[in-house]
This record gives structure tokens, sequence and C-alpha cells, in this order.
């Protein structure tokens, strides 16, 4: 197996645990920077309506926080959207954005969670992590290096020279992006937490294929709102969707454990009933 991946958190590591120290399902616990947990692996493919993506990533946090569910990954993948941020909605611009996108059929939609606007289709993959947590801060720059690790190692498996760190002019600045390249090369996948007091998510989004439909639609959108956006910065992956699934599960189940598990239909009801929390309208202008 060679020497484990360590990754910096702030001046100190973080380094996997072996397999045989993980925790069943029912224990996850967490011991000096090592994450000792087996997750449920959520799959949701090909979802009509992207409002559902986001519902079940709010119903897993919530059953997470309520203990009624234990450590979950979630992949999934939907129809076409721009993802904004909360802050981004409070920009001058932001109706103008809004619209510039929606009229050619990117529904804008309002996550929860942090960083900057993504778009969004069936070539694009959403990830997220899921864990229980005691208070606010509990384990928050070691979600971000594990989850940037496990989106890098994945495509490291299909080829893809990937690693940590920020593009130029990228969609969704930020440190946490998984890049191929170098600075000025290909942003794949930009990640952000949504924390609450009894659980986290850690998200992702990898940008697989269709990436040239997604240019024009970033462009217009940073454009109104007045940010920069580098459209050499995003580009496909070598291979489809169902590969980077593929990898991404198994990334997971050699770092976690697990097995996959579809959604459950209870599960997609409660995310329908959340569907009025997604879209954005102009009076978040």
């Amino acid at each position: 197996m060679g020497t484990p991946a360590r990754y910096a958190v702030e001046g100190s590591f973080l380094e996997p645990c072996p397999p045989q120290e993980r925790a069943p399902p029912s224990r996850p616990v967490v011991l000096s920077g090592c994450y000792l947990s087996t997750v449920e692996i959520l799959v949701a493919r090909n979802l009509k309506n992207p409002e559902d993506g986001f519902g079940i990533q709010q119903v897993v946090l919530e059953e997470v926080a309520s203990g009624e569910r234990g450590p979950a990954a979630l992949i999934w993948t939907s129809s076409r959207y721009v993802g904004a941020t909360r802050s981004e909605t409070r920009l001058p611009g932001f109706s103008d954005a809004r619209r510039a996108v929606e009229s050619s059929g990117f529904p804008v939609l309002v996550r929860n969670s942090g960083g900057g606007a993504v778009a969004a289709n069936e070539g694009s993959i959403s990830i997220s992590l899921t864990s229980p947590v005691e208070h606010l801060r509990q384990g928050l720059y070691e979600r971000y290096a594990e989850g940037v690790e496990i989106v890098a190692a994945a495509l490291r498996r299909l080829g893809v020279e990937a690693e940590g760190g920020e593009v130029e002019g990228e969609l969704c600045p930020g440190a946490h992006s998984v890049r191929s390249g170098g600075p000025r090369g290909l942003k794949h996948a930009g990640l952000a937490q949504r924390v609450t007091r009894r659980a986290a998510r850690l998200e992702a989004l990898v940008l697989v294929s269709g990436t040239a439909e997604l240019v024009p639609v970033l462009q217009r959108f940073y454009g109104a709102l007045g940010l920069p956006f580098r459209p050499e910065s995003v580009g496909d992956l070598p291979v489809g969707v169902p590969q980077v699934i593929e990898a991404l599960e198994a990334e997971v189940r050699a770092r976690r454990g697990g097995l996959e598990s579809p959604v459950g239909e209870d599960t997609l009801e409660k995310a329908r009933s959340l569907r009025g929390m997604w879209r954005a309208g102009d009076d978040k202008g």
C-alpha cells in the first residue's frame, strides 16, 4: 500500500487511519485528527429537478444532526442549474445575473453553504460528506483537507494529475479547490461547507463533461456581478460521469468503508417538500 498520504492543516498534519482501525457505522469517533467512521454511500443519478439534489443534501444533514442517520456520503447528478450563495444574492447585479442565465435554461438556486457561484449540467457530479459534530468548529479544516484529497485521489485513479490548489480566475474561488496543470490550469472541483450545531456537510461539485456549455453561463453570471472569471480555467475530464462516480465511491470506501445504497423514497419525499427553499427570485437582488 505504501506510505499513507498526509494532508497539511494549518501547520499540522491529518493522517488517514489504517483500515482496521475504522469504527462500525453506529459509532463514529474522532481521535487526534483521525476520522474513525464508516459511511453510508447514497447515490441519486439523473435527477430531473436540481432542487431535489439540494433537498436530499439538506435532509441528510438534518437526519445526521438528529441521530436518525449515521455519517453519509451522497453523490448525485441532475439537470442544469447555477448554484449561487446567499452573499451573492445581495450583490447589486444579482437580478441581472439571474435573468441572464435563466434565459439560457439554467435556473438559479441559492445554496446554504459557502464559496461562490457554480454552474452544473448533466456532466457534473455533486458529492457531499456529512458527519455528526459536537460544536461548530470541530474538524473544520480536517474536513476540507480530507475532501480535497478524496476528490483529487479519485481523479488520479482515472489518470488525471489532480491536486489541491487554487486556479487563476476560477469559478467559486477559494483555497480548497482540486485542479490539474497548476495555478493556470483547470479547476475540476471546488469545496464548501455547511455546519450546524450537530452536523457538518462538506460538499464538492466535480466538472466532468459538457463544460463548454457552462463557460458562457459562468461568463454572464460572474460578469453581471462584476466578478472575475477566466474561461480557460474550465475544461472536460478525459473520462465520463459513470467512471468518476465509480472512482469517488471507491475512494470513499477505501478511506471510510461503506456500501452504496439508493436514496430511499422517504428521503426523496422530504427533499421534494423543500423545493421552495432553493429557487432564487428578484426579491433577493
